[in-house]
């Protein structure tokens, strides 16, 4: 099947022999010689060749056109996939003309998407330098005129909304710091002076930059601050310990005790510091008395820390007659150390004066335990005794161990011996087992001097009968020693070891254990057919009597016949 276009080609053959012919027929009714027509025809082939080789040359120009425009449009897309980076395009076109519209087609699209591109980049890039100056950081970097490919406006993005976090961020903490750097000068009453103060702390939010050296100085400023209201509140402290201590020593009245302050800080201060200067004024004038009441209580300490009279003595100021502020300075100094000794060995100090009393509880109770009379008391009260004295014996040890232990750990922490009554607590624990021991062999000295005089027992009233028949005379083991009194006769009680010398299987003996030990044997070794004259109880009294009843001597119940 043959082209529209062929077609139309031999219909104009056709139209123009039709022309021609109807030319000549003119050309034969106006009388043209030949000659003439040949010129015309010859002129009309020519207008017709001319006409021809004019439309030719306009469609091989327009073939040129289309050739360029094609090629143009070839460099404009390379270019444009280059600057986009895109892969380069195939064309799909077999002709020319649908070549040149594909390819400015494509061409327009990417001109569209670069467009796009650098509007959508220039708008990011003026947020991301906005947020970049408020947090003083370097921007994200895309060189101008460059189109951005699709990885840099993601990571154009990513970086912009980490930059609005971190400013979020920084806006909350620059915030919180500036509220605390706020207060704290309040509180401080502490004004702005410095450039940096004034921008952080009057300057609009907005106005300040957030860059992390601002924020560090931010939190250097705080941390000032808060160093500078720690230091106000020692001060405020040592101002109330001044004034509390100048109330004690002036024996102030609690009515008329009054730190009500109010303020800032530094107004607090102030206010006590004049109070202090007041009461110092006070005491200037009062320096004796006060200075006296110091005294007394570093004797109060003293004692508590059982100085000795040496100890005491080294502190040469105590004997000052000249009452000045240098000697209640002094004063002072002496007594917060003894007090702080006190305070930090307390517990110590407590079971040294618990052992004292104990101490001299037992003692007490040996001296009654020694006196010939206490066997007269019916009321249970010897019962007590004993019982209380062999807790004693039990309990005083036990707590010398645990002092022991206590003043071990000190003095291997300060590198010191631990004093009491100006010598070693060991020392002074054996100096008073010690001194009582030789008292206790002193007694016994003076019983075995007695020892020699006889004793007779009680008589009962005679029955007409000036003796006794012998057969009522029971023997003992040795004889009885009795002495003669004014209304009769009186039993002397020989001497027995304590109840703690009595016991076989016992733990390791103490001073006052062992010196029971040792007198006791001595006295039985002495005096083998005596009761003993230091019984501890009553019952015992009674059991040891029985005791040397049943062994062979005499005793009658009424009368003993002396031979």
């Amino acid at each position: 099947m043959e082209r529209k276009s062929q077609v139309l080609a031999s219909s104009i053959g056709h139209l123009l022999d039709t022309k021609l012919v109807k030319l000549q027929n003119i050309w034969d009714d106006v009388g043209i010689q030949e000659d003439k027509r040949l010129e015309r025809m010859a002129s009309a082939k020519k207008c017709i060749e001319e006409l021809l080789d004019q439309m030719i040359h306009e469609e091989e120009l327009m073939k040129k056109q289309l050739e360029a425009a094609i090629k143009n449009w070839k460099g404009k897309l390379q270019a444009l996939c280059f600057e986009l980076l895109l892969n380069p395009y195939t064309a799909e076109s077999s002709t020319p003309l649908q070549l040149e519209k594909e390819l400015r087609d494509r061409v327009e699209a990417l001109l569209e998407e670069k467009n796009s591109r650098m509007a959508e980049c220039e708008i990011l890039l003026k947020e991301d330098q906005a947020l970049c100056t408020d947090l003083c950081k370097t921007p994200y970097y895309i060189p101008t005129g460059k189109v951005p490919s699709l990885q840099e406006l993601e990571e154009l993005k990513n970086h912009l909304l980490s930059a609005a976090k971190e400013k979020e961020h920084r806006l909350a903490t620059f915030l919180g710091l500036r509220n605390d750097i706020t207060k704290l000068m309040t509180e401080i009453d502490h004004f702005p002076d410095t450039t940096f103060e004034k921008d952080a702390v009057l300057e609009e939010e907005n106005l300040f930059f957030l860059s992390d050296e601002n924020i560090k100085s931010l939190e250097v400023l705080r941390h000032q601050l808060k160093v500078k209201k720690q230091e106000l509140l020692a001060t405020q402290e040592s101002l109330q310990k001044q004034i509390c201590s100048l109330w004690h020593t002036l024996q102030i009245p609690l009515e008329k005790q009054n730190m009500c302050a109010t303020g800032s800080l530094h107004q607090v201060n102030t206010a006590l510091q004049l109070q202090l200067e007041q009461l110092q004024q006070m005491q200037t004038k009062n320096i004796k008395q006060i200075i006296t009441r110091t005294r007394q209580e570093l004797n109060t300490y003293w004692d508590k820390c059982f100085y000795s009279q040496e100890q005491r003595e080294e502190f040469t100021f105590l004997s000052d007659e000249n009452f000045t502020e240098e000697l209640l300075k002094v004063h002072d100094e002496e007594l917060v150390k003894i007090t702080l000794h006190y305070q930090k060995c307390q517990e110590l100090f407590v079971n040294v004066e618990k052992w004292e009393h104990w101490w001299k509880v037992f003692l007490e109770l040996e001296k009654k335990a020694s006196d010939p009379n206490r066997f007269s008391n019916r009321g249970g009260a010897l019962l007590k005794e004993e019982k209380e004295r062999c807790l004693l014996q039990k309990k005083i040890p036990k707590l010398e161990e645990e002092i022991k232990l206590y003043m071990a750990r000190w003095e291997t922490e300060h590198g010191c011996p631990f004093l009491i009554y100006g010598q070693r607590f060991t020392t002074y624990f054996a100096d008073q087992w010690e001194q009582h021991r030789l008292k206790k062999v002193q007694e016994k000295r003076c019983v075995k001097k007695e020892d020699g005089i006889g004793f007779k027992t009680p008589l009962k009233r005679a029955l007409g009968a000036s003796s006794t028949p012998q057969s009522k005379i029971r023997k003992l083991n040795g004889s009885s020693n009795f002495i003669s009194n004014s209304g009769g006769s009186t039993y002397k009680r020989a001497r027995k070891p304590p109840l703690a010398a009595q016991k076989t299987n016992v733990l390791p003996k103490t001073p006052l254990q062992t010196e029971t030990d040792v007198s006791s044997v001595s006295t039985v070794s002495q005096q083998p057919n005596e009761f003993s004259c230091h019984a501890v109880s009553y019952t015992e009294f009674t059991r040891d009597f029985t005791r040397k009843s049943n062994v062979s001597g005499q005793l009658n119940s009424t009368t003993l016949e002396n031979p």
